[in-house]
């Protein structure tokens, strides 16, 4: 069984060396300004290339990051930049752009791109169509369990990545509009603002809910798989990847180590795993892998850096704090490092929220038995600790959770193991020298790879003059001499395994020559290891790619008024609804489809004939997130056989594609570009509607290129920020770890939540108990309205929530009256506003700003 890669974040050249020097099988890193770390260094073409090249040396394989969604104009100004990445010769592009992969794909046939988990790949059949793009690798969704992989790998040829180690986000990956919605940046973009870590207040039933300690309600608690890989292994799972860009180099280089280890089949020592807590942790656990555990994945009591759990304070006394440690520490000597001078300690009461902390000064081990000092170590083991006079230690008070996070020492150690040229990765080499009188020295290299160099000096080996030594003594000399020239390999990636020297015992071997002909065999290695397959970049084939995806409308010089737009017969305006009760508004009112979207439990068959009784096409919505196991909502689709199903995911289509059923996509499709757009049209679309990442002036852009008779936009809807497998119900409401011993809570109470701004948000369950958290203020389009008619945008969508049936007869029919023209945008626009319990957004669409790189340096392109 092979042995899965290893596959480390670079966000800094030393966070490089570090991965390689650990032991790292593969690194990525973002393509400058193009990647999901908006926050990390960007690096020149240049830096780029020389990495490539420092990691190919030495055997490790280098992805570049280009997971970010990319808007119209972009993509038409790509194709050259491109061509300049790809002549770096990456060994692969971490991609989430559907149009981004066929334009890389275009421009080089041959460039391996993978898909990124932005992509939302959760399932075998969403695994095999992005193969049909060209795709080689899949990355999942964080979300998925052991035995979920497992069956995907069953079932598709492609290779898998799994996360291991690092961050867990609480929404599934290029499904997150939170950071958009509350902070003005898109997580889609590479600027997530994090505003999962931030704390909120929950009201259930319109009442606040007190009876909970998860102030950090949606702060997820960091992965650490190393218990999980075995069976990642056993799986055939190919390639492990780590969390973390924007994280230290001496935290890479822990994590690394540690796994590598692990994956050695040596299992790390309670030292070697104590720093991936320290570093950097929210608190450990192995995620999703093993199943929802919607208790163990969320702390709720914090959501920044804590480190590694102590114990909880005894008491304080004298300026000093009395720990009593974690069961982690046995009285055999400590399984655990203690916490050393100079390493940073927090105290926590997380129930009031109160957190203090310092540098330590001193501490020492002690046993008490019946409260006093025990010399012979019975009795609970304490930690007794000490800080500098700037601290007062009043501040600390019993019961106090203490951390050790921080650890300069450890750092420092850590930091060795990249920068002490003695401890670096080095590849063993054999050599072979050849030294006779009258011929010129032939040295011969090979890495026990299959490479092998030869270098031959440019004069002949003369014989030495005015020889004192017997033939034996000069024989060890010259051998000698060879040995401790071939062998200062410091400076590169290799070092010296075997030697073979055959040197005539009379010769004069220049030590000089020798240096020249292993400096010249170095460098011809370097480069035999670096040699790739010529991938022969084109922009102007990339140029050509985009031409063919452009749609071309007929030439009209003829403009219809925004009055003559709304009166054409092939406008049509659907209104999504999420529970029966909403469709009896919809009696009469100027619409023509109807999309049901409900929750758990509800049934479809009544409200689909009464949908139809009303002269109305009957819809139904797929789930956002497709899983191994869940074909039975689509099943239901299939046997209630809808006038159309609004699709949410890739699974969805590969299922549904065959079923006759006509299908229109969702903005959770995540078509940002034309090229997108194309290849989702040709799975069997009849509309889409664009990501919701798009501003008006990308929207407008993009319906440049496409044919706006195939596009549909939402009017109005209450903005999904972030869809998570994980149950905030379940964890705030009760203590059941999943389904069914929630008792299925969300069924029974309407929860809002507010956040720090003080701004009210509603949450809902969907069908699998996964969750959504809807913008409180409902974003509407109508602004954008007389110009999407005029542009020939002819499929309109209303989205309902939770509003009762006259509220949705009221928003219907404010809406329609503006499409049609019978009332003015500023008056629709003030009419919908009073329904709003929490007034009306314009949302990201009228954000009319292009996205700005963060960073001190400029855009690339």
């Amino acid at each position: 069984m092979k042995s899965p890669e290893l596959l480390l974040p670079v966000g800094t050249r030393e966070m490089l060396e570090a991965a390689i020097d650990n032991g790292a099988d593969a690194v990525y890193y973002g393509v400058p300004h193009w990647n999901a770390r908006g926050r990390t260094e960007d690096f020149a073409l240049d830096d780029v290339r020389n990495m490539i090249r420092y990691a190919r040396v030495r055997g490790v394989r280098t992805f570049l990051a280009m997971n970010v969604l990319v808007f119209e104009r972009e993509l038409q100004d790509l194709p050259e930049y491109l061509e300049q990445l790809i002549a770096l010769e990456p060994d692969a592009f971490i991609i989430q752009d559907i149009g981004l992969a066929r334009l890389i794909h275009a421009i080089s046939p041959s460039q391996e791109i993978h898909a990124s988990t932005q992509m939302t790949l959760a399932s075998a059949e969403a695994v095999n169509m992005v193969k049909g793009i060209g795709f080689n690798r899949a990355v999942l969704a964080r979300e998925l369990s052991a035995r979920q992989i497992a069956a995907i790998k069953s079932a598709t040829p492609l290779e898998l990545e799994v996360f291991i180690h690092g961050a867990l986000c609480v929404s599934y990956s290029g499904q997150c509009l939170t950071s958009e919605n509350f902070g003005g940046r898109s997580a889609n973009r590479g600027q997530c603002a994090q505003s999962c870590r931030l704390p909120y207040r929950i009201f259930v039933d319109g009442r606040e809910y007190r009876e909970t300690d998860a102030q950090y309600l949606f702060s997820t608690r960091d992965l650490c798989a190393l218990p999980k890989l075995k069976e990642l292994e056993e799986i055939g799972v190919s390639s492990l990847k780590v969390e973390g860009r924007l994280k230290s180099p001496e935290y890479v280089a822990a994590v690394a180590h540690a796994y590598r280890k692990s994956l050695d089949g040596i299992e790390p020592d309670a030292g070697e795993k104590e720093p991936l807590e320290v570093l950097f942790s929210r608190g450990l656990s192995t995620g999703w892998l093993d199943g929802d555990n919607h208790q163990e994945l969320v702390n709720g009591t914090f959501s920044n850096h804590h480190g590694r759990y102590l114990g909880n304070v005894l008491r304080v006394e004298r300026g000093q704090v009395i720990v009593q440690l974690d069961e982690a520490f046995d009285e055999a000597g400590m399984e655990c490092a203690l916490p050393q001078p100079g390493d940073g300690i927090l105290f926590e009461e997380a129930k009031f929220g109160i957190s203090t902390g310092a540098r330590l000064y001193a501490a020492q081990v002690i046993h008490e038995y019946k409260g006093k000092p025990s010399t012979r170590g019975c009795g609970p083991q304490l930690l007794k600790m000490e800080f500098g006079r700037d601290f007062d230690t009043r501040e600390v008070r019993a019961h106090m959770a203490a951390y050790r996070n921080d650890s300069p020492a450890m750092e420092r150690e850590l930091r060795r193991t990249f920068t002490d040229r003695d401890m670096a990765k080095r590849i063993p080499v054999a050599m072979t020298l050849d030294a006779h009188i009258g011929q010129k020295i032939t040295l011969t290299v090979h890495d026990y790879c299959g490479n092998r160099i030869s270098e031959t000096s440019e004069s002949v080996l003369e014989a030495a003059k005015n020889a004192t030594s017997a033939p034996d003594e000069a024989q060890n000399k010259l051998q000698a001499l060879a040995k401790k020239e071939l062998s200062a390999l410091g400076g590169s990636a290799y070092k010296l395994k075997n030697l073979d020297a055959s040197i005539d015992s009379d010769a004069f071997l220049p030590g000089k020559v020798i240096r020249t002909l292993r400096q010249k065999a170095i460098d011809s290695l370097d480069n035999a290891r670096c040699l790739w397959h010529a991938l022969n970049p084109s922009a102007e084939a990339g140029h050509q790619f985009l031409r063919s995806v452009r749609y071309t409308r007929p030439r009209t010089d003829a403009i219809p008024s925004v009055e003559a737009a709304a009166k054409m017969p092939r406008l049509q305006i659907s209104v999504l609804v999420r529970n029966p009760e909403q469709v009896e508004a919809l009696k009469g009112l100027p619409i023509d489809n109807v999309v049901m979207d409900f929750d758990w439990g509800v049934k479809y068959e009544s409200p689909l004939q009464q949908i139809r009784e009303f002269g109305f096409k009957a819809g139904m919505a797929t789930l956002r997130i497709h899983k191994p196991g869940e074909n039975h909502y689509l099943k239901k689709i299939l046997e209630l056989s809808p006038d159309f199903a609004l699709v949410r995911n890739l699974g969805a289509i590969s299922i549904l594609g065959d079923s006759g059923i006509p299908l229109t996509g969702d903005y959770s499709l995540n078509a940002a570009n034309s090229a997108t757009f194309d290849w989702l049209l040709s799975q069997g679309l009849k509309t889409l509607h664009p990501s919701w990442d798009l501003n008006s002036t990308q929207l407008f852009d993009l319906l440049q290129n496409i044919e706006e008779s195939r596009l549909e936009i939402t009017l109005h809807q209450y903005m999904p920020a972030f869809h998570s497998e994980y149950c905030a119900f379940a964890r705030a409401l009760t203590t059941g770890r999943r389904f069914p011993e929630c008792d299925k809570i969300c069924t029974r109470h309407k929860v809002e939540i507010l956040d720090h701004k003080g701004e009210s948000h509603f949450l809902q369950s969907d069908a699998e108990c996964r969750n959504t958290l809807f913008v409180g203020k409902p974003q509407s389009a109508l602004k954008l309205l007389p110009r999407l008619l005029q542009s020939g945008v002819s499929h309109f969508r209303l989205e309902m929530l939770q509003e009762p049936p006259e509220t949705v007869r009221k928003k219907v029919l404010i809406y329609t009256q503006a499409i049609q023209g019978k009332t003015t945008i500023e008056d629709a626009i003030r009419s919908a506003g009073v329904e709003e319990k929490y007034g009306l957004s314009e949302g990201q669409l009228f954000n009319d700003s292009v996205w700005k790189d963060r960073k001190k340096s400029g855009p690339c392109v």
